[in-house]
């Protein structure tokens, strides 16, 4: 997700990794933990707590990358149930605005990252000689499940979290809700001529889709979903009677 302004505490973690500094805020770890509670023993947790680290980081590292590859100095950050990665500074002030195109290869570059790392990770166990069940249907599409023992119960249960990770919250940021990444592509598409009728037409998208969305979450019994996605149709349409 692309976006700023978490606020510096001082215990957040800081690290760099391919000259990105990567900063976490420690709401990050408290809501995965929050998130991953319930019939999960301690190993449980932690592999769950590793897996979204790792799958939330190497999402933000897919906009991140991209976003070198114009020539900014984007930065990470990790908080709440996921992260935004911000631009930066241009390495040459005269590469001029991003077009459109652009735009949304960044934003799709998140997902994208994630869904990528799940199929060298799946060829990769096949090769090994494990046998990874790809399933293809409701709800989220495409998951990868192991059903047998890889090196260890813990380790196993780690990679089915990082498959979780990658592929369901991949397909979940490509809802066409803002401020998600589908909101956002969302956004540069119906707005690639005028920018401005664009971001009011993404709000308005993203207010009938996130309530379609919520309401579907409450009928199958998906309270937290039902909660995310009714906020986030409450927040665009709040959106659209401020700004219209």
């Amino acid at each position: 997700m692309l976006g700023g302004g978490q606020s510096q505490t001082p215990y957040d973690l800081h690290f760099a990794i391919f000259n990105i500094p990567v900063r976490v805020h420690p709401f990050f770890w408290i809501a995965i933990a929050i998130l991953g509670a319930g019939s999960r023993d301690l190993f449980g947790m932690a592999s769950w707590v590793l897996a979204a680290f790792l799958g939330v980081l190497l999402h933000e590292l897919g906009h991140a990358l991209t976003m070198q590859s114009f020539g900014f100095y984007p930065s990470i950050t990790l908080y709440g149930l996921g992260g935004y990665t911000e631009f930066g500074v241009l390495r040459n002030p005269y590469a001029g605005r991003l077009s459109p195109a652009a735009k949304i290869l960044i934003t799709a570059a998140g997902p994208a990252a994630g869904f990528a790392i799940a199929a060298a990770l799946t060829a990769l166990l096949a090769v090994l000689r494990f046998h990874p069940i790809v399933y293809v249907g409701p709800p989220i599409g495409v998951m990868v499940l192991l059903p047998e023992v890889v090196i260890s119960p813990w380790f196993t249960g780690f990679l089915n979290d990082l498959f979780f990770v990658l592929i369901a919250w991949g397909v979940l940021n490509l809802i066409p809700v803002l401020p998600l990444d589908g909101g956002q592509i969302a956004r540069e598409l119906l707005g690639w001529r005028n920018p401005a009728l664009g971001a009011h037409r993404a709000a308005a998208l993203s207010f009938v889709v996130g309530g379609a969305v919520a309401a579907l979450c409450i009928f199958s019994g998906d309270w937290f979903l039902a909660v995310l996605f009714g906020y986030l149709a409450y927040i665009n349409y709040a959106g659209l009677t401020t700004r219209w």
